[in-house]
Protein backbone atom coordinates (compact mmCIF):
# COMPACT_ATOMS: atom_id res chain seq x y z
CA UNK A 1 0.00 0.00 0.00
CA UNK A 2 1.76 3.67 -0.95
CA UNK A 3 0.04 4.77 2.58
CA UNK A 4 -0.87 3.82 5.76
CA UNK A 5 -4.09 4.82 7.55
CA UNK A 6 -3.17 4.82 11.31
CA UNK A 7 -5.54 5.30 14.55
CA UNK A 8 -3.85 5.86 18.20
CA UNK A 9 -6.18 4.61 20.75
CA UNK A 10 -4.73 6.42 23.74
CA UNK A 11 -3.49 9.83 24.23
CA UNK A 12 -1.48 9.71 27.14
CA UNK A 13 1.51 9.56 28.47
CA UNK A 14 3.07 7.29 24.96
CA UNK A 15 0.35 7.92 23.40
CA UNK A 16 -0.26 11.90 22.60
CA UNK A 17 3.49 12.40 23.58
CA UNK A 18 4.95 10.08 21.19
CA UNK A 19 3.44 8.00 18.67
CA UNK A 20 0.81 10.71 17.70
CA UNK A 21 3.52 13.34 16.50
CA UNK A 22 5.41 9.95 14.98
CA UNK A 23 2.68 9.14 12.59
CA UNK A 24 1.42 12.28 11.64
CA UNK A 25 5.24 13.23 10.21
CA UNK A 26 6.12 10.07 8.63
CA UNK A 27 6.34 9.58 5.26
CA UNK A 28 3.25 7.25 3.83
CA UNK A 29 1.52 7.40 7.34
CA UNK A 30 -1.23 9.05 7.97
CA UNK A 31 -2.80 9.83 11.53
CA UNK A 32 -6.12 9.35 10.69
CA UNK A 33 -8.19 8.61 14.11
CA UNK A 34 -7.57 8.65 18.17
CA UNK A 35 -9.34 7.16 20.75
CA UNK A 36 -9.86 8.15 23.95
CA UNK A 37 -12.42 7.90 26.67
CA UNK A 38 -11.50 11.60 27.65
CA UNK A 39 -12.84 14.18 26.15
CA UNK A 40 -10.07 16.80 27.34
CA UNK A 41 -7.40 14.71 26.01
CA UNK A 42 -9.21 14.05 22.25
CA UNK A 43 -9.79 18.45 22.69
CA UNK A 44 -5.69 18.61 22.15
CA UNK A 45 -5.02 16.13 19.88
CA UNK A 46 -7.89 17.94 17.29
CA UNK A 47 -6.03 21.46 18.37
CA UNK A 48 -2.97 19.91 17.15
CA UNK A 49 -3.38 17.56 14.58
CA UNK A 50 -5.88 16.88 11.67
CA UNK A 51 -7.89 13.78 12.92
CA UNK A 52 -11.00 12.35 13.81
CA UNK A 53 -11.33 11.61 17.47
CA UNK A 54 -13.52 9.08 18.98
CA UNK A 55 -14.21 8.16 22.98
CA UNK A 56 -14.75 4.79 22.36
CA UNK A 57 -11.85 2.72 20.71
CA UNK A 58 -14.33 0.29 19.49
CA UNK A 59 -15.83 2.86 16.58
CA UNK A 60 -12.02 4.11 15.91
CA UNK A 61 -11.12 -0.06 14.95
CA UNK A 62 -14.36 -0.14 12.27
CA UNK A 63 -12.71 2.86 10.79
CA UNK A 64 -12.42 2.02 7.06
CA UNK A 65 -9.89 4.50 6.40
CA UNK A 66 -7.63 2.80 9.39
CA UNK A 67 -5.31 -0.17 7.83
CA UNK A 68 -2.99 -0.30 11.56
CA UNK A 69 -4.01 0.39 14.94
CA UNK A 70 -1.44 1.44 17.64
CA UNK A 71 -2.54 0.30 21.36
CA UNK A 72 -1.11 2.38 23.91
CA UNK A 73 -3.67 1.93 27.10
CA UNK A 74 -3.21 1.24 30.27
CA UNK A 75 -1.65 -2.48 30.17
CA UNK A 76 -4.81 -4.32 31.58
CA UNK A 77 -7.05 -2.64 28.48
CA UNK A 78 -4.05 -3.56 25.82
CA UNK A 79 -5.79 -7.57 24.98
CA UNK A 80 -9.32 -6.13 24.65
CA UNK A 81 -8.23 -3.14 22.38
CA UNK A 82 -5.74 -5.20 20.33
CA UNK A 83 -8.41 -8.08 19.80
CA UNK A 84 -11.01 -5.65 18.68
CA UNK A 85 -8.35 -3.98 16.21
CA UNK A 86 -7.23 -7.71 14.82
CA UNK A 87 -11.13 -8.96 14.27
CA UNK A 88 -11.78 -5.80 12.05
CA UNK A 89 -8.59 -7.07 10.24
CA UNK A 90 -6.65 -4.26 11.77
CA UNK A 91 -2.75 -4.54 11.97
CA UNK A 92 -1.51 -3.88 15.42
CA UNK A 93 1.95 -2.07 17.00
CA UNK A 94 0.81 -2.86 20.48
CA UNK A 95 2.46 -1.07 23.62
CA UNK A 96 4.29 -3.48 26.11
CA UNK A 97 4.00 -5.57 27.68
CA UNK A 98 1.45 -7.14 25.57
CA UNK A 99 -1.15 -7.95 28.30
CA UNK A 100 -1.44 -8.27 31.80
CA UNK A 101 -0.14 -11.75 32.09
CA UNK A 102 0.91 -14.31 29.33
CA UNK A 103 -2.41 -15.92 29.24
CA UNK A 104 -3.83 -12.43 27.31
CA UNK A 105 -1.07 -12.50 25.64
CA UNK A 106 -1.28 -15.44 23.96
CA UNK A 107 -4.89 -14.87 22.88
CA UNK A 108 -3.26 -12.34 21.44
CA UNK A 109 -0.65 -13.89 19.40
CA UNK A 110 -3.02 -16.25 18.27
CA UNK A 111 -6.01 -14.30 16.99
CA UNK A 112 -3.10 -11.98 14.86
CA UNK A 113 -1.92 -15.35 13.67
CA UNK A 114 -5.31 -16.73 12.40
CA UNK A 115 -6.49 -13.34 10.92
CA UNK A 116 -3.46 -13.00 9.12
CA UNK A 117 -2.49 -9.52 10.60
CA UNK A 118 0.58 -8.14 11.68
CA UNK A 119 1.54 -7.78 15.32
CA UNK A 120 4.46 -5.52 16.10
CA UNK A 121 5.62 -5.58 19.84
CA UNK A 122 6.71 -2.11 20.99
CA UNK A 123 9.69 -2.44 22.00
CA UNK A 124 11.82 0.78 21.03
CA UNK A 125 15.10 0.07 22.72
CA UNK A 126 16.06 -2.05 19.49
CA UNK A 127 16.08 1.93 17.55
CA UNK A 128 17.25 3.78 20.73
CA UNK A 129 20.66 5.62 19.38
CA UNK A 130 22.64 4.86 22.12
CA UNK A 131 21.57 0.73 22.05
CA UNK A 132 22.46 0.85 18.29
CA UNK A 133 25.41 2.33 18.74
CA UNK A 134 25.97 -0.40 20.82
CA UNK A 135 25.25 -3.05 18.44
CA UNK A 136 27.48 -1.32 16.07
CA UNK A 137 30.43 -2.18 18.01
CA UNK A 138 29.22 -5.30 18.76
CA UNK A 139 29.46 -6.31 15.04
CA UNK A 140 32.65 -5.10 14.39
CA UNK A 141 34.20 -7.36 17.39
CA UNK A 142 35.38 -3.83 19.27
CA UNK A 143 34.75 -6.13 22.65
CA UNK A 144 35.81 -9.35 21.26
CA UNK A 145 32.92 -11.91 22.67
CA UNK A 146 30.85 -10.73 25.25
CA UNK A 147 31.12 -11.48 28.56
CA UNK A 148 29.01 -9.84 30.50
CA UNK A 149 26.01 -7.25 30.64
CA UNK A 150 25.08 -5.01 33.41
CA UNK A 151 21.89 -3.12 32.99
CA UNK A 152 21.11 -0.21 35.79
CA UNK A 153 17.59 1.97 35.74
CA UNK A 154 17.19 4.17 38.29
CA UNK A 155 13.42 5.91 37.97
CA UNK A 156 12.51 8.73 40.46
CA UNK A 157 9.64 7.63 42.34
CA UNK A 158 8.32 11.48 41.96
CA UNK A 159 8.57 10.83 37.89
CA UNK A 160 6.46 7.90 38.15
CA UNK A 161 3.76 9.24 40.52
CA UNK A 162 3.53 12.14 37.84
CA UNK A 163 3.58 9.72 34.76
CA UNK A 164 0.67 7.21 37.06
CA UNK A 165 -0.90 9.24 40.00
CA UNK A 166 -1.91 7.14 43.25
CA UNK A 167 -5.08 4.92 42.29
CA UNK A 168 -3.43 4.35 38.39
CA UNK A 169 -3.96 0.85 37.30
CA UNK A 170 -0.09 0.47 37.77
CA UNK A 171 0.14 0.60 41.14
CA UNK A 172 -2.35 -2.83 41.41
CA UNK A 173 0.12 -5.69 41.28
CA UNK A 174 -2.80 -8.22 40.61
CA UNK A 175 -4.10 -6.51 37.94
CA UNK A 176 -1.21 -4.92 35.87
CA UNK A 177 1.99 -6.90 37.22
CA UNK A 178 3.07 -3.37 38.82
CA UNK A 179 5.45 -0.83 37.30
CA UNK A 180 8.83 -3.19 37.58
CA UNK A 181 7.02 -5.94 35.82
CA UNK A 182 5.59 -3.17 33.15
CA UNK A 183 9.06 -1.39 32.70
CA UNK A 184 11.41 -3.97 32.93
CA UNK A 185 10.60 -5.88 29.75
CA UNK A 186 12.52 -3.09 27.63
CA UNK A 187 15.76 -4.16 29.01
CA UNK A 188 15.00 -7.84 28.83
CA UNK A 189 14.57 -7.65 25.20
CA UNK A 190 17.53 -5.12 24.29
CA UNK A 191 19.95 -8.26 26.00
CA UNK A 192 17.88 -10.41 23.84
CA UNK A 193 18.11 -8.89 20.47
CA UNK A 194 21.98 -7.68 21.17
CA UNK A 195 23.14 -11.27 22.10
CA UNK A 196 21.12 -13.37 19.80
CA UNK A 197 20.22 -15.62 22.73
CA UNK A 198 17.50 -16.56 24.61
CA UNK A 199 17.51 -16.42 28.80
CA UNK A 200 18.40 -19.68 30.19
CA UNK A 201 18.23 -19.03 34.22
CA UNK A 202 16.89 -15.65 35.78
CA UNK A 203 17.37 -15.03 39.66
CA UNK A 204 16.02 -11.97 41.20
CA UNK A 205 14.93 -10.96 44.74
CA UNK A 206 12.34 -7.68 45.21
CA UNK A 207 11.28 -5.23 47.36
CA UNK A 208 7.97 -3.26 46.67
CA UNK A 209 7.71 -0.19 49.67
CA UNK A 210 4.91 1.76 49.57
CA UNK A 211 5.54 5.70 49.33
CA UNK A 212 3.02 7.95 51.49
CA UNK A 213 4.71 11.03 50.20
CA UNK A 214 3.08 10.46 47.06
CA UNK A 215 -0.33 10.07 47.83
CA UNK A 216 0.25 6.16 47.98
CA UNK A 217 2.37 4.92 45.13
CA UNK A 218 4.90 2.19 45.52
CA UNK A 219 8.86 1.87 45.43
CA UNK A 220 10.53 -1.29 43.72
CA UNK A 221 13.71 -2.37 43.94
CA UNK A 222 15.29 -4.89 42.44
CA UNK A 223 18.53 -7.08 41.60
CA UNK A 224 18.65 -10.00 39.20
CA UNK A 225 21.25 -12.22 38.23
CA UNK A 226 20.76 -14.20 34.88
CA UNK A 227 23.03 -16.32 32.44
CA UNK A 228 22.07 -16.49 29.01
CA UNK A 229 21.96 -19.56 26.41
CA UNK A 230 25.53 -18.03 24.43
CA UNK A 231 26.58 -18.18 28.09
CA UNK A 232 27.13 -14.81 28.80
CA UNK A 233 25.98 -13.27 32.62
CA UNK A 234 23.35 -10.71 32.66
CA UNK A 235 22.91 -8.27 35.89
CA UNK A 236 19.98 -5.92 36.44
CA UNK A 237 19.50 -3.45 38.69
CA UNK A 238 16.09 -1.59 39.23
CA UNK A 239 14.71 1.12 41.50
CA UNK A 240 11.78 3.37 41.42
CA UNK A 241 12.20 4.61 44.99
CA UNK A 242 14.94 7.07 44.41
CA UNK A 243 15.18 10.84 44.37
CA UNK A 244 15.18 12.71 41.46
CA UNK A 245 18.36 13.51 41.53
CA UNK A 246 19.74 9.97 41.65
CA UNK A 247 18.16 9.11 38.66
CA UNK A 248 20.13 7.20 35.80
CA UNK A 249 19.99 4.66 33.28
CA UNK A 250 23.26 3.15 32.66
CA UNK A 251 23.71 -0.14 30.54
CA UNK A 252 27.66 -1.73 30.05
CA UNK A 253 29.19 -4.72 28.14
CA UNK A 254 32.21 -6.48 29.08
CA UNK A 255 34.24 -8.41 26.15
CA UNK A 256 36.76 -10.74 25.84
CA UNK A 257 39.26 -8.05 24.04
CA UNK A 258 39.09 -6.44 28.36
CA UNK A 259 37.03 -3.57 26.23
CA UNK A 260 34.05 -2.12 27.81
CA UNK A 261 31.02 -0.05 26.72
CA UNK A 262 29.16 2.06 28.47
CA UNK A 263 25.58 4.06 27.74
CA UNK A 264 24.56 6.35 29.71
CA UNK A 265 20.94 8.06 30.14
CA UNK A 266 20.65 8.03 26.56
CA UNK A 267 23.17 10.59 25.76
CA UNK A 268 26.25 9.07 25.17
CA UNK A 269 27.89 5.78 24.27
CA UNK A 270 31.76 5.34 25.97
CA UNK A 271 34.11 2.26 24.97
CA UNK A 272 36.81 1.68 27.08
CA UNK A 273 39.99 0.50 25.71
CA UNK A 274 44.13 0.26 25.87
CA UNK A 275 44.40 2.48 22.73
CA UNK A 276 43.16 4.67 22.53
CA UNK A 277 41.80 5.05 26.36
CA UNK A 278 38.92 6.14 25.75
CA UNK A 279 36.65 6.51 22.50
CA UNK A 280 32.98 8.79 23.19
CA UNK A 281 30.08 9.23 21.00
CA UNK A 282 27.28 11.81 21.53
CA UNK A 283 23.98 9.89 20.65
CA UNK A 284 21.69 12.04 22.22
CA UNK A 285 18.11 12.91 19.63
CA UNK A 286 15.21 14.51 21.08
CA UNK A 287 12.09 13.86 21.18
CA UNK A 288 10.60 10.66 19.84
CA UNK A 289 13.35 9.95 18.54
CA UNK A 290 14.99 9.26 22.15
CA UNK A 291 13.23 6.35 22.94
CA UNK A 292 13.34 4.63 19.70
CA UNK A 293 9.35 5.38 19.18
CA UNK A 294 9.91 7.11 15.75
CA UNK A 295 12.55 5.33 14.59
CA UNK A 296 9.87 2.25 15.51
CA UNK A 297 7.23 3.44 13.83
CA UNK A 298 9.06 4.56 10.57
CA UNK A 299 9.91 0.80 10.52
CA UNK A 300 6.16 -0.42 11.63
CA UNK A 301 4.99 1.94 8.90
CA UNK A 302 8.05 0.99 6.10
CA UNK A 303 6.88 -3.11 6.19
CA UNK A 304 3.05 -2.12 6.38
CA UNK A 305 3.51 -0.48 2.70
CA UNK A 306 6.10 -3.34 1.73
CA UNK A 307 3.98 -5.93 2.77
CA UNK A 308 6.43 -7.37 5.33
CA UNK A 309 7.03 -9.18 8.48
CA UNK A 310 8.24 -6.69 10.95
CA UNK A 311 11.71 -7.01 12.41
CA UNK A 312 9.95 -7.63 16.15
CA UNK A 313 8.14 -10.77 16.47
CA UNK A 314 4.89 -11.54 18.42
CA UNK A 315 7.42 -13.77 20.37
CA UNK A 316 9.83 -11.36 21.23
CA UNK A 317 7.20 -9.62 22.82
CA UNK A 318 5.89 -12.86 25.34
CA UNK A 319 9.95 -14.09 25.95
CA UNK A 320 10.19 -10.16 27.21
CA UNK A 321 7.38 -10.50 29.70
CA UNK A 322 8.37 -13.94 30.80
CA UNK A 323 11.57 -12.96 31.86
CA UNK A 324 10.07 -9.77 33.43
CA UNK A 325 7.62 -11.51 35.72
CA UNK A 326 10.23 -14.03 37.21
CA UNK A 327 12.06 -10.19 37.81
CA UNK A 328 9.51 -8.86 39.26
CA UNK A 329 8.09 -11.79 41.24
CA UNK A 330 4.93 -11.99 39.19
CA UNK A 331 2.88 -14.88 37.66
Amino acid sequence: MDTVGVGVVGCGFVGYGAHVPAFSSIPGSRLVAVADPDANRLGKVAKKFAAKTYQDYRELVKDPEIQAVVVSVPTPLHAPVALAAIEAGKHVLCEMPLAENLVQADKIIAAAAKKGVYLMPSLTFRFAPPFVKVKELLDQGKLGEPAAVIYREFIAAKDLAKQWPPGAWVWNLKESGGPLYTLAVWSIDLVRWLFKTEFTDVHSAVKYTPLPRYGGTMGYDACAAAQLANGVSACFQFSGTVAESASSCVFEVVGSSTALVRTTAHEAVTLFDDDPFKTEWQVKQGGARMWGHQQQDEHFIQCLREGRQPSILPEDGRKAMEVAARIAKYT
